[in-house]
């Protein structure tokens, strides 16, 4: 059981981990004991050359706070921009949209030091700025900054688009693999309308290893992307403003903290889909508020409220405007499982009738919404409005699942091995394998940097391999197009593939399998637990038949693939992973694994027939898995399931756009499954809903029975 001494006065402030405030003292706190590491997550600096260093010549700058770094950091952002490998995505940016080709994409690393800024930062499409250093680097913005005390908000960092020849605007579903990593944000006094980070875009976009000390200042973070993860929030009016993310996609929040904000942790409204796993909401007087008029899916998984005088406010379903329609109603999702309240006498207040839940001190297990029992069975039952029950906290409730990344220091890069053997890599021309292949046999943890590297074969990596990258959309590892040894479809081979049971680590990278390779997998995953795929793009294209002529946007692109990411008897945990090479026969295909397994963030995209399919599988949970629809993909299913149990689909997204060209009669078909739940599901959209709603949400294959609600707060198939 979680004692007081773990979170007694956790309102105050979480412990700070780097640098202390220079601009006022630092918030009283008292200690818990968290068993998260919020320190460095990259102890030095990345040996990548084609990354932009903050300091270097041409971007030299004080790092004692003492002179404006302003210009130095937006120049360097602006230089690893300019550097980076256009972000084309097919045609997805230009063809009929008519719209400018985006710029590049890079990294910039920020040497440890304390930085002081005046003005707004604008983290551009696909750059990445990563700290590094014992202790993060730490950005002050300077107490009474011009700009920051009027009536409107002002961003201190700012993910933003900038396509070439045309306006600078706040990121958006075009918008992917940006990110603040591993530094440390502070808002000076006197700023009382700064925003420590605008956080928009899609797929890949990231906020990690953050503290954002806000103080008087607006909003930690505003707006919401795709993964926030050990981010910690101190102070502020509100720690996040929350939104649907683009395209209406969730966001997952893993291992983070918000403490002592003056209004709420946590406002939501537009539909916001959030999932938080392992996060504490301590000391504000709402832990999740959501905005009058407003349904909101929300999945809270081994969270703690502490000191919260109201955990989770929601408007009445029954009161929202279009509530007649059960659609509608039952859009509003609440689902708050194994965690932990303390000195929170009320867990959830619906705002419009006033009713209340109190709690007391204890763990605690509560759903709001629609909840279908028994589904698929003769003993189905419907059941709306709240259940909760309590009782003693789980002692790991904080434990993460998460590994860490090796250290720095130990990383041997690509380019080393390369030039030891006589040869260089990253010519696009020879083929890359012998030395991938020698690195991975000879060292632990191969750090490969911003490039395009080519493997005519299957780079198969030993049990206690780590292979690291820093950027998926920068750094690719390809296939020559029309190799005849990704040849055979009947005979699938992966472009990379991990040793069975291994405790593997695969980490920012991007995975082509180019167009004619009928036979080709972007990865086999068959490590173990303990293991980790993070940070994963595949090539993007969308499926098309093959009499449609080009142009149409993300459709010039024609081929043959046989899977996306592959996991055979593997597991471990999988986190942020962008399956969208739509060619394949599907975008995620688990089979026969028993290994537990937590997998964060998937979004699988595009596929003809279906996205995501599991055969035997068991113990695995899902948590904001998004799939999506699109015009000529209209007949994919989002997920099968195939003589499975024990599985978790908390908060998904099951989408399909507005331009689908037909109906489809369920989104997860079943065969021979039991012990099935899903918690938060999103499967309606008010947009042609003829086309864009599911004929059912589930569909048992060997009965015929259906479950046709497309939206739930809890459906359980036993």
């Amino acid at each position: 059981m979680l004692s007081r001494r773990h979170f007694t006065g956790l309102a105050a402030a979480a412990v700070a981990a780097g640098l202390t405030s220079t601009t006022r003292p630092a918030a009283a706190a008292v200690r818990y004991d968290d068993p998260v590491h919020f320190g460095s997550a990259y102890d030095a600096c990345p040996p990548d050359p084609a990354a932009v260093v903050l300091g270097s010549p041409g971007f030299e700058v004080s790092a004692d706070g003492t002179a404006d770094a302003t210009a130095a950091l937006q120049a360097a952002v602006d230089e690893a921009s300019r550097r980076g490998i256009a972000n084309k995505l097919g045609d997805i940016l230009g063809g009929v949209r008519d719209f400018p080709l985006g710029d590049g994409g890079g990294i910039v690393l920020v040497p440890p030091g304390l930085y002081r800024l005046s003005a707004p930062i604008d983290v551009h499409d696909s750059v990445r700025v990563i700290g590094f250093g014992r202790h993060r680097p730490r950005f002050v913005l300077a107490p009474n900054s011009p700009g920051y005390a009027g009536t409107a908000a002002r961003d201190v960092f700012s993910f933003r688009r900038r396509p070439v020849g045309g306006p600078v605007t706040y990121a958006n579903n075009d918008t992917f693999g940006s990110g603040l990593i591993n530094l440390d944000v502070e808002i000076g006094a006197g700023n009382p309308q700064a925003i420590a980070v605008r956080f928009g875009g899609a797929q890949l976009c990231v906020l990690q290893d953050l503290d954002l000390d806000v103080g008087d200042g607006r909003a930690g973070i505003d707006h919401n992307a795709n993964l926030i993860q050990r981010v910690r929030v101190r102070g502020g009016a509100v720690g996040l403003n929350a939104y649907a993310a683009s395209a209406g996609w969730p966001t997952t929040l893993l291992d983070c903290r918000f403490t002592g904000q003056r209004e709420a942790a946590i406002r939501t409204s537009n539909d916001a889909k959030l999932v938080l796993v392992r996060t504490v909401l301590a000391g504000a007087p709402r832990g999740v508020e959501c905005v009058p008029g407003q349904f909101l899916h929300l999945y809270l998984q081994n969270c703690v409220l502490d000191d919260v005088a109201e955990g989770i406010v929601l408007n009445d379903s029954d009161q929202l405007p279009g509530a007649a329609d059960p659609r509608i109603r039952n859009s509003n999702q609440l689902n708050l499982v194994d965690s932990v309240v303390r000195r929170t006498p009320t867990v959830l207040t619906l705002a419009q009738s006033g009713r209340r839940t109190p709690a007391r001190d204890g763990g605690i297990d509560l759903t709001y919404g629609l909840r279908i029992t028994d589904a698929l069975s003769a003993r189905e039952a419907r059941a709306d409005g709240v259940a909760m029950s309590q009782g003693a906290p789980d002692a790991g409730v904080l434990r993460t699942d998460v590994p860490e990344l090796p250290p720095v220091a130990g990383w041997v890069s690509i380019h080393d091995v390369a030039a030891r053997m006589g040869r260089t890599v990253g010519s696009g021309t020879a083929d890359d394998l012998p030395v991938f292949q020698a690195a991975v046999d000879r060292h632990e943890s191969v750090f490969v940097p911003i490039g395009e590297y080519l493997l005519a074969g299957t780079l198969r990596l030993p049990k206690d391999a780590n292979l690291i990258g820093l950027h998926p959309r920068q750094t690719w590892l390809r296939t020559p197009d029309g190799t005849p040894y990704f040849g055979d479809p009947d005979r699938p081979r992966a472009l990379v593939e991990t040793s069975p049971g291994g405790r593997t680590i695969v980490h920012g990278l991007g995975l082509d399998t180019a167009r004619n390779t009928p036979g080709a997998v972007n990865i086999s995953w068959r490590s173990g637990p303990g293991s980790y795929l993070a940070d994963i793009a595949t090539q993007f294209v969308k499926w098309h038949p093959d009499d449609v002529a080009g142009g149409d946007p993300g459709y010039t692109y024609k081929g043959k693939h046989k899977y996306g990411v592959w996991v055979r008897g593997g597991g471990g945990v999988l986190s942020n992973v962008w399956s969208a090479n739509g060619w394949a026969d599907n975008g995620f295909l688990v089979e026969q694994s028993a290994v537990p397994t937590s997998a964060y963030e998937l979004s699988i995209e595009h596929h003809r027939y279906r996205e995501v399919v599991l055969r035997q599988v068991s113990g695995w949970r899902f948590f904001g898995l998004q799939t999506e629809d699109h015009i000529y993909g209209w007949q994919s299913q989002a997920l099968e399931l195939d003589q499975c149990h024990d599985l978790l689909f908390a908060n998904s997204v099951f989408f399909r756009v507005a331009t689908v060209l037909g109906p489809s009669p369920y989104g997860t078909g079943l065969r021979n499954c039991h012990d099935i739940v899903f918690r938060g599901n999103r499967g309606y959209r008010d947009k042609t809903p003829e086309f864009t709603q599911w004929g059912a949400a589930v569909a048992d294959l060997r009965t015929g029975r259906t479950v046709p609600e497309p939206e739930f707060a809890s459906l359980i198939i036993r």
